[in-house]
């Protein structure tokens, strides 16, 4: 790179970090803009799985024909707060007219062109900035299920063949053979392999983010109000604590982008699925290995450096009310009987606001409108596995070097 540039990151979320440290690697003088202490808001509290085979979007054939059910039943994976439906009709048009067949097949293929390279690009931080590499573990996740039904959809499954994506179906032996600490109840599963596991995801942004302050990176605890904008661009972004100028300005603030985006002429139809976590003390008593999927009851059990930590539910209700534990408290009671031992107190209760798209695809490129404006959000259940390679992929177009990835699926245009 023959030329480096002052570069304005908003946020300080896994992408947004992800982002600033490429950026700060390639020599930039990169400076973060977020109110809250980085890794500390979504990032925190989901799953911790680098899902490299989570190719499908969460809109598909006949999806609809669900949606009352999802809707009524108390241990639905979806919620919706009622007072929110207006607003969020316009996503849920979007969202249901993404899961035609054919709009699946396409939605998959665009997302397998950038999760193939999601592992890597964590390794290739994760190595090269001398960070613990047992913070992400190989060790792949598992989905069970304790009724006869088909363990894997066709359509996933020919689509996940399609794109080299491997998913073992076990018997209810192979599952006790891979988790023997789990109950045996399950009848049969499904492993995929290839996936990591990040065992502690504040862990993992911190680390990043004290690479970034090392190379020397800059971070500023504000919340940007607006930009000043000119010819060519934002010139200054004006915050809570003054006014800043500004030259090429990267937007990675997760589910508070859309405002943000609409002021940089580029309205897109981002909502926020808000996700829940419970976390437990480990004890000498359970056994788990990697992350379990129920799918009875669509919830994690997942093995974390702090506990093991339940995560479930999809719920749209905006950014303003609060939370509501009442369905991952009733969650907990058959994840008690999915893994024995599991009877400890909760120790911490969390929610945490996914930036969705309808289509289940992140925004990730360059504005159409400003050549120096940047876009990485609304990766919806992905953030922590597209995280990096965005990083890749931002840092190439500040550099002016072609991506590995395809980015006009991923264009904020395309609504």
């Amino acid at each position: 790179m023959d030329r480096s540039h002052e570069v304005t990151v908003i946020g300080a979320g896994i992408v947004g970090m992800c982002c600033a440290l490429r950026l700060q690697q390639d020599g930039h003088r990169v400076t973060v803009v977020d109110p809250r202490p980085p890794g500390t808001a979504t990032s925190f509290g989901n799953a911790g799985i680098v899902a490299t085979s989570s190719i499908m979007p969460y809109s598909t054939p006949g999806l609809w024909k669900r949606i009352p059910w999802m809707l009524l039943s108390p241990m639905s994976p979806l919620m919706l707060r009622w007072r929110h439906l207006p607003r969020a009709i316009p996503w849920l048009t979007r969202f249901l007219a993404a899961g035609s067949s054919s709009r699946v097949e396409r939605i998959a293929a665009d997302l397998a062109t950038m999760s193939q390279h999601a592992e890597r690009a964590h390794r290739d931080l994760i190595s090269g900035h001398r960070i613990d590499g047992d913070l992400m573990k190989p060790v792949g996740y598992l989905e069970v299920q304790t009724g006869r039904g088909v363990p894997i959809d066709p359509l996933e499954q020919r689509l996940l063949e399609r794109h080299g994506v491997r998913a073992d179906v076990l018997s209810a032996d192979e599952i006790h053979q891979l988790e023997p600490g789990l109950a045996r109840r399950f009848t049969q599963g499904v492993f995929f392999p290839d996936k990591g596991f990040v065992t502690h995801p504040f862990e993992l942004t911190r680390a990043y983010t004290e690479a970034f302050l090392a190379l020397g990176g800059e971070i500023q605890s504000e919340t940007v109000r607006r930009f000043e904008i000119g010819p060519k661009g934002p010139t200054r972004i004006v915050t809570d604590l003054g006014m800043h100028d500004v030259d090429r300005v990267v937007v990675a603030a997760g589910a508070w982008s859309r405002p943000l985006a609409r002021q940089l002429g580029s309205d897109v139809p981002l909502d926020t699925e808000r996700g829940y976590h419970l976390s437990l003390p480990w004890n000498e008593r359970i056994t788990l290995n990697r992350p379990v999927f129920v799918t009875d009851y669509y919830y994690f059990m997942c093995p974390m450096r702090d506990g093991v930590r339940i995560t479930s539910g999809a719920e749209l209700g905006g950014l303003e009310a609060g939370p509501d534990f009442r369905r991952i408290r009733r969650v907990l009671e058959d994840a008690r009987l999915s893994l024995p031992g599991l009877d400890g107190p909760v120790e911490r209760e969390w929610m945490g606001y996914r930036p969705s798209m309808p289509d289940s695809k992140p925004i990730v490129g360059r504005s159409p409108r400003f050549d120096r404006v940047f876009f990485a959000f609304g990766h919806g259940h992905l953030g922590l596995t597209l995280s990096a390679i965005t990083g890749e992929i931002i840092a190439d177009l500040v550099a002016a070097r072609n991506p590995a990835v395809p980015l006009e699926p991923f264009g904020i245009d395309r609504f």
